[in-house]
């Protein structure tokens, strides 16, 4: 269990540095010129940031959780699976947020994004008492 926790671990820190990358190479090549804000751009990445950020994080662990209490447990790679889901499932809508920066959408959604984008790397750092707490929800075998 602790070589799948070391896994998820330097995963998600692959996709923090990919992300801090992004972010800084667009800070620097941005123009802060007036340009006009698109109402369907704008809605379409706050769509994307809330899907991939929220809504999939929560349906993957809802799902697995759903098929581990039918079968009374779940298999550890299943329980990687989820989690590597989840995470990459994160690292998608962080590039719509990282997306709604760069293009100019409305202040309102570019906030948005960004809050969502920030929840779902919040809500995938790796953390033992998690991961604990993980096992013992998902019923995942030893």
């Amino acid at each position: 269990m602790e070589k799948i926790f070391k896994k998820i671990t330097t995963i998600t820190a692959i996709n923090y540095i990919v992300l801090i990358i992004i972010f800084l190479i667009i800070f620097l090549i941005k123009d802060n010129g007036e340009r006009l804000a698109s109402r369907v751009l704008s809605t379409n990445i706050l769509l994307g940031s809330t899907i991939f950020s929220i809504a999939l994080p929560i349906l993957f662990r809802t799902g697995f959780y759903n098929k581990s209490y039918k079968n009374k447990k779940l298999k550890k790679n299943e329980y990687f699976v989820m989690k590597l889901l989840i995470i990459i499932s994160v690292f998608i809508g962080s590039l719509f947020a990282l997306y709604a920066y760069y293009f100019p959408i409305l202040k309102y959604h570019l906030y948005l994004s960004f809050l969502f984008g920030l929840w779902g790397l919040y809500s995938v750092i790796p953390s033992k008492r998690i991961y604990e707490k993980d096992i013992i929800t998902y019923m995942v075998e030893k």
